[in-house]
């Protein structure tokens, strides 16, 4: 690759970025006010882990479908940019109602479907078009440069929570609202600086015939491993984090201490290029899940304060390594007209693991299962996929 198209790749990828951050930030702003716009409408709160475990649902879905419109526009030598632009803005209008929707539950909760499944719009497209402009072997590196702006909406969320804590929601939403609609004409632009467009090779469009049942197999398996692993990520910082923080040191630091976990995830995500160009991608998945076990399990038995804010840094490292590496391997395995549907697919299944953890939280288990089980369930489940990656037939 030349260095003017490596630096126009890098450019994109950080115009990504902001529209990562602010979709995220969104997110944020939407959970922050979810409760004091449900009490609006008269809809009790323990409906409130039901209602965001529904939304992930409807990621799930969304993200699926518009990955695979992607492909499709793409295999036509169509533009998707404005259409994505068009979504958005849907999203966007969506999101500014809210507010002003909330004292009418149906209308309410319809405009809240409307905004999720929009803003699918802005989670795997961006990085189908990455794939476009450098392929397969420096995504990885360009989606860790897009996911900064996950990583640093994630920090922001605690520091969000107290800041706006007794403000009118109208005001944020409405912030929010703008800034993802501007945010995603720099889809636009990301479009218009691809490659010029060539008709896929007939072999790329009819690929030789796999192994009878081979590939849909090693795809299922894939798929079942990133389940596991978001499931994990999503217990660990959702649920264990706090209480672990709490053990060591005092409530009124939270805001200070949760962001640690996201921190080590970016470190991660500027490391993972150079990881994944000299090792590749599945090396690189097997050895962050074994080590991010290890780290997890340096959480769940840290006695000190210093000992937890070091196995959360480096526990974050690993899980932008996993991420990462899942969607070069995506990727991979959609590669070239498939690359859409197979990036909505990681995405919906990140989305299920979030619904679980939602469902648990809502349903109690969580507080059935007791403090010990549910430290200890993210490094089980990191540590059946490391296991199940050593498996020759894994490879």
């Amino acid at each position: 690759m030349t260095t003017a198209p490596s630096l126009r790749a890098t450019h994109s990828a950080w115009l990504l970025a902001g529209v990562e951050f602010f979709f995220s930030l969104s997110w944020v702003v939407y959970v922050i006010f979810l409760p004091e716009l449900l009490a609006r409408g008269g809809i009790d709160k323990r409906y409130l882990p039901w209602l965001l475990a529904a939304d992930q649902l409807i990621f799930a879905l969304a993200d699926w479908s518009v990955g695979v419109a992607v492909d499709r526009a793409r295999a036509a030598l169509r533009r998707i940019g404005p259409i994505l632009v068009l979504l958005s803005a849907v999203s966007a209008v969506a999101m500014l109602l809210l507010p002003w929707l909330a004292a009418t539950p149906l209308l309410f909760l319809l405009a809240i479907a409307v905004w999720v499944a929009t803003s699918a719009a802005l989670r795997a497209p961006p990085y189908v078009l990455l794939s476009r402009y450098a392929g397969r072997a420096a995504l990885p590196r360009l989606a860790g440069i897009q996911l900064l702006g996950l990583a640093v909406a994630s920090a922001l969320a605690p520091y969000l929570a107290t800041v706006l804590k007794g403000v009118d929601p109208a005001l944020p939403f409405a912030l929010s609202a703008l800034a993802v609609g501007v945010s995603a004409l720099a889809l636009v632009h990301v479009e218009r600086g691809l490659p010029a467009a060539e008709p896929p090779l007939p072999s790329a469009r009819v690929p030789a015939k796999p192994p009878a049942g081979a590939l849909p197999a090693s795809w299922a398996f894939l798929m079942l491993l990133a389940l596991l692993l978001a499931f994990g990520q999503q217990i660990h910082t959702a649920i264990n984090s706090a209480p672990q923080f709490k053990r060591l040191a005092d409530a009124a630091s939270l805001p200070w201490l949760m962001p640690i976990f996201w921190v080590g995830f970016s470190f991660g995500l500027l490391a993972v290029g150079r990881l994944v160009r000299e090792r590749g991608t599945l090396p690189v998945l097997k050895m962050a899940s074994a080590l991010g076990a290890l780290a997890l399990a340096g959480a769940a038995l840290s006695v000190s304060l210093a000992a937890l804010v070091a196995s959360q840094l480096v526990a974050g490292v690993f899980w932008a390594l996993i991420l990462c590496a899942s969607i070069g391997l995506a990727a991979e395995r959609g590669y070239p007209l498939q690359s859409g549907r197979n990036t909505g697919a990681l995405l919906a299944v990140l989305a299920v693991a979030t619904f679980s953890r939602f469902g648990l939280v809502a349903s109690g288990a969580t507080a059935a299962a007791g403090v010990v089980l549910v430290d200890w369930l993210p490094v089980g489940l990191w540590c059946v996929v490391a296991l199940l990656l050593r498996r020759p037939r894994s490879a």
